[in-house]
């Protein structure tokens, strides 16, 4: 009989233990990671979606299906209208949503999946005790989490135990000493520059924020120069698997900083999500580990060609990609050895990536 005690519980046990930990935002790989080491899915402007009505979108999904479809983290702006908190994009005439729908929708996803960790980044024009009221009434309160600057970030798991599952940023710092929840974002983020109109105009400069803060907003959309609102057809070059994450291994190459919110508009267009998910599984830390000091490279700084030597003759793959993330220069199935002529290349910093078996190499190269 005791052996049959001993049996069930820990059967048992084993199915408690398996539900908690079985999975953290979609991996079990994030469990134990805490939450500045994890990339999120960021809509931009995720409320202006024309699903809702909204004349020119940024997305074209509500909040419940981005959150279906694994977006976790999203920019909201926020304004009072004739006393209600409401979302909308400038201009008024071109669509509204109370907050509080959205918020109704957060609600019901955070009920329903107690895995998953959600973060809320404000465009602010109303006040923290409005947000707060707001939340109350959402029923979002008992999910909403506090940090302290400075203190390590919570595991996902420790987050998901504690069942505070919802961080939420402004960009205004108005809270009180009550409001410890309600995180100035530039106090623990920095962000690249958001006001980029065509896909060739990417930048990796800083904009706001210190570049030391835990936090990175990688801002990764096009906007209309007019609207600020999103553009199909760029959004999809844009949000494309190879662009997007040849853009942030340059990123993390020159700035050595995790990209945390990868923000995109149209989210669903492209790769987006895939992207998010090679980032948690680990993508930056493998590629940068696995070097192989035998592929030479030079001269470096360069004038007219780069010369690559690989030993044994064996075969090996090159991209050239300048500072916005464009190839420039693309060989497969190249053997032993490779001249790339860059006479005609702007003068500036390159990236190389190197292929060889199991091994990636990455190089900076400066052309003359």
């Amino acid at each position: 009989m005791n052996y049959i005690f001993f049996f069930i519980s820990s059967f048992l046990l084993f199915l408690v233990n398996t539900s908690v930990y079985a999975q953290c935002n979609g991996s079990a790989d994030n469990c134990g990671k805490q939450y500045n080491e994890v990339a999120y899915l960021t809509t931009h402007n995720a409320y202006n979606t024309d699903s809702e009505g909204f004349s020119w979108p940024n997305q074209h999904l509500g909040i419940a299906d981005q959150l279906n479809q694994g977006v976790r983290a999203f920019m909201l702006d926020v304004y009072d209208f004739f006393g209600t908190v409401t979302q909308y994009h400038g201009i008024i005439a071109l669509g509204t949503q109370a907050l509080s729908s959205d918020l109704d929708e957060l609600k019901n996803f955070l009920d329903v999946n107690s895995n998953e960790v959600v973060t809320l980044i404000l465009e602010c024009y109303v006040s923290a005790d409005d947000i707060e009221s707001e939340l109350i009434n959402a029923g979002l309160m008992p999910y909403v989490y506090t940090h302290v600057n400075g203190n390590a970030w919570p595991t996902l798991q420790e987050m998901i135990n504690l069942n505070k599952r919802l961080v939420v940023f402004s960009d205004v710092a108005d809270a009180s000493a009550s409001q410890g929840w309600y995180h100035y974002v530039w106090d623990f983020a920095v962000e690249t520059h958001y006001s980029v109109n065509n896909v060739n105009d990417f930048t990796d400069d800083y904009n706001r924020g210190d570049s030391l803060n835990d936090l990175f907003i990688f801002n990764h959309f096009v906007t209309n120069s007019l609207s600020g609102t999103g553009m199909d057809a760029e959004s999809a070059i844009a949000n494309e698997y190879n662009f997007l994450l040849n853009r942030i291994e340059l990123n993390n190459l020159l700035k050595a900083k995790f990209p945390n919110f990868i923000t995109v508009d149209f989210f669903e267009l492209g790769n987006a999500l895939d992207v998010v998910n090679a980032l948690n599984a680990g993508y930056l830390g493998l590629h940068h580990s696995l070097k192989n000091p035998e592929i030479l490279v030079g001269p470096n700084p360069a004038n007219n060609f780069i010369q690559l030597n690989v030993p044994n003759n064996a075969a090996f793959s090159v991209v050239m990609s300048n500072l916005k993330g464009q190839a420039v220069f693309t060989k497969t199935n190249a053997f032993g050895g490779l001249k790339i002529n860059t006479a005609d290349f702007l003068k500036g910093l390159y990236l190389l990536k190197i292929k060889q078996g199991q091994y990636t190499i990455f190089k900076k190269i400066v052309l003359l």
